[in-house]
């Protein structure tokens, strides 16, 4: 499939992530609270100024997903121009936490299509020099069926961008 260009839906994402031997898996998602980097505002305005003066401060990355409880067996992750080849969220999110390794994510945004090589892409390469996501948390609810999990990255690590390849 060649590069596509314009608007695109929700059905043509996917967030892929690596598990705790790190191999990186597609997983479900049915909400992910948004992707970038946050910076601070540092206040640099003086009295005399007749409005408030502002720069960027550190930035910081915050992200939190959401979707089905799903025990289901992991799967080899999906290629370019693939529909999502879903592991179970439960099979590959249980055993993050606490897990000092950085973790792979990335989240890939088909553009009317299943992602190809060339569309956008987000996220950072992890590693066991210290690249990557940490999982800060992982928590089900019985009731409702789903998880919910946050991660931050791994100190030192570097910063998540966008590109348009996959990541390993």
């Amino acid at each position: 499939m060649a590069t596509q260009v314009g608007r695109t839906v929700g059905k043509y994402c996917k967030f892929q992530i690596d598990d705790s031997g790190a191999t990186v898996r597609d997983i479900p998602v049915t909400s992910i609270n948004g992707v970038g980097l946050q910076y601070d505002e540092v206040d640099v305005s003086a009295i005399q100024d007749a409005v408030k003066g502002f720069l960027n401060g550190q930035p910081d990355v915050s992200l939190e997903i959401s979707g089905p409880f799903d025990s289901s067996a992991a799967q080899a992750a999906s290629a370019s121009g693939a529909v999502a080849a879903l592991s179970g969220s439960h099979t590959v999110l249980n055993d993050l936490p606490n897990d000092l390794t950085g973790l792979t994510i990335g989240v890939y945004f088909g553009i009317r299509q299943y992602w190809t090589t060339g569309e956008p892409v987000w996220g950072v390469s992890g590693d066991t020099a210290g690249n990557g996501f940490l999982c800060m948390n992982y928590n089900v609810d019985p009731i409702a069926s789903t998880y919910t999990a946050s991660f931050k990255l791994y100190p030192g690590s570097a910063a998540p961008s966008w590109g348009v390849a996959a990541l390993t």
